[in-house]
């Protein structure tokens, strides 16, 4: 009777892989906290959801998707994504994406950022725009925030 042949891999070549060291990266890296609801609202994105954590480590109150001049069903009106209740005067937050507030669409955006200032006639502070670029982590975000809110 014949043995079954058992196939075996070749060993040459292959690279031992460092248990210690996969486990010390995966145990050091920081897990970002999974996208939950902002204020019982689902957010439009991972950086907005950044944001409003930076926002509430900071102890910041804010209204979520605030909307000013009848937010998106009317004509003119916009929504500003956190309006931020800051001392002594709030200050619309704008969390800009690239993709959909640059190039061709960046006049729009500040037009809408000239907009918000004119409708509260210095009832309000100067718009702040954080950048999606700028807070690629919840810690990135927490500084940014901090940084412009100050």
């Amino acid at each position: 009777m014949a043995k079954p042949k058992i196939f075996q891999f070749k060993s040459r070549g292959i690279k031992k892989v460092k248990l210690e060291q996969r486990l010390k990266d995966f145990i050091e890296a920081p897990a970002e906290p999974p996208m939950g609801l902002i204020h019982g609202q689902e957010p439009d994105s991972q950086e907005e959801w950044r944001v409003a954590l930076a926002l509430n480590r900071l102890g910041l109150n804010y209204y979520y998707q605030f909307s000013v001049g009848g937010g998106r069903f009317t004509k003119g009106g916009q929504v500003v994504d956190f309006w931020v209740m800051t001392v002594p005067l709030p200050t619309p937050l704008f969390v800009q994406g690239e993709y959909w507030h640059s190039g061709t669409k960046a006049a729009e955006t500040k037009l809408k950022l000239a907009q918000i200032q004119r409708i509260f006639n210095g009832q309000c502070n100067t718009p702040v725009e954080i950048w999606d670029y700028e807070i690629p982590t919840v810690d990135a975000a927490y500084q940014v925030v901090k940084a412009r809110l100050a």
